[in-house]
């Protein structure tokens, strides 16, 4: 029964992985993104850059680690203001970026989360639509040399094209996530379990177990068990392949997998 409930819950993962409508860029991933200037409109893994006569540029400098431990080698500096005359176009105007800007295109309602760094006080990163209405302006503290936000928008329109922009001041991206609708709910497979669950880089981490005695079983998406363990306590551990994963926990309190990504 447990064989056969694993394999109903990938293969409708899979169904859900092969269409690919959720995607993630991770400027530190060196085999697609090179340190440097980008000056003209490049397309590289569906993410669109538009300097637009104002350079973006692929920086290795004013790194640091985000709290779900993300430690980022390479970013995104805008470099500057995306916008001529308003430092920060409010959300539900609409106001086409005139210079640095990033785009990519989304199968409709679904999850955007940004790794971001402030460059001052008063400043903010804007998602907004194909046709440049803001969806949603994200200040930066005042404090923002040291603010290293991850800011999470719900998008409920349809298919198109998400732009990303950026207010008044030198900010940077580190990280941007897109995650479906279909692909939140095929996967979201939960129970009582209180424990997280999530990945960074090629680590998995456990926490809030909780000391409950926990059996932990990692598979790979075609289904192969690739590591087991029990534990009570909050750990982490390795897991060399890249790729994506089926965490699965359980304990007296219940059994929970999580779908993680292994970069």
């Amino acid at each position: 029964m447990k064989k056969l409930l694993f394999s109903l819950m990938i293969a409708g993962f899979s169904a859900v992985t092969v269409s690919a409508q959720s995607k993630v860029w991770n400027f530190s991933d060196t085999s697609k993104f090179t340190a440097g200037a980008i000056s003209s409109s490049t397309t590289i893994d569906g993410l669109t850059f538009e300097p637009v006569g104002s350079n973006l540029t692929i920086a290795t400098n004013n790194l640091a680690t985000f709290t779900d431990l993300f430690a980022p080698t390479q970013r995104l500096q805008f470099g500057g203001n995306s916008y001529a005359g308003s430092d920060n176009p409010a959300e539900g105007v609409t106001s086409m970026p005139t210079r640095r800007y990033v785009k990519f295109s989304v199968p409709g309602a679904g999850t955007i989360k940004l790794w971001a760094r402030g460059g001052g006080a008063n400043r903010s990163l804007l998602i907004s639509d194909g046709a440049g209405k803001v969806l949603k302006s994200f200040p930066f503290a005042s404090n923002a040399n040291t603010d290293l936000p991850t800011f999470e928008y719900s998008y409920t329109g349809s298919a198109g094209t998400i732009l990303i922009s950026t207010g008044a001041g030198d900010n940077s991206l580190y990280k941007i996530e897109y995650i479906d609708g279909a692909t939140m709910a095929a996967n979201d497979i939960k129970s009582n379990i209180q424990a997280k669950v999530f990945s960074s880089g090629n680590r998995i981490f456990l926490s809030g177990l909780d000391s409950i005695n926990t059996q932990v079983d990692v598979y790979s998406a075609n289904g192969s068990l690739v590591k087991t363990l029990k534990t009570a306590s909050d750990m982490s551990f390795d897991i060399a392949a890249k790729g994506i994963y089926i965490v699965n926990l359980k304990s007296v309190a219940g059994e929970k997998s999580v779908k993680v990504m292994m970069r």
